[in-house]
């Protein structure tokens, strides 16, 4: 019995989704599964008021960071852990992986520009994620139905 090969382009997409879902996953979910001992580390230790003169555009980033929900956070990761379920999936030639990967990817941006305040939509995001399901869609023919 011949195994069936998986295209050169499909091996770049997963690879690179491999990478882009792999440390997403890992920094969502460590911010979130720390995220008290994070805030307190920021904003309550000797350095804060130090740190902050050395980089005071940074006050405002972790002023917007810590104001959003802890489950904003694990959600995020649980979403990427989707994601990076159905890159595995799909490296392995099965249809249901691009599915999974595709609402996954779209409740992530959802997600973003309903917690997130004053983000509104975020284009950039939208298209990048296009430009994937669509790759991932060029290959569906070479993916079983399973």
């Amino acid at each position: 019995m011949e195994s069936e090969k998986r295209p050169t382009f499909l091996t770049v997409l997963c690879v690179l989704s491999f990478i882009g879902s792999g440390c997403s996953l890992l920094s969502y979910l460590s911010v979130g599964l720390s995220f008290n001992t994070l805030r307190h580390i920021v904003f309550e230790t000797d350095t804060y008021e130090a740190y902050f003169a050395m980089a005071p555009n940074m006050r405002t980033s972790m002023e917007l960071t810590f104001s959003l929900p802890k489950w904003y956070f694990l959600l995020n990761g649980l979403l990427y852990a989707a994601s990076f379920a159905g890159v595995v999936l799909m490296w392995r030639l099965r249809r249901t992986g691009f599915h999974v990967y595709t609402i996954a990817q779209c409740l992530i941006i959802l997600l973003g520009m309903l917690i997130v305040p004053g983000t509104g939509v975020p284009y950039g995001a939208i298209v990048w994620t296009g430009l994937f399901v669509a790759g991932y869609a060029v290959n569906l023919k070479h993916m079983n139905k399973y």
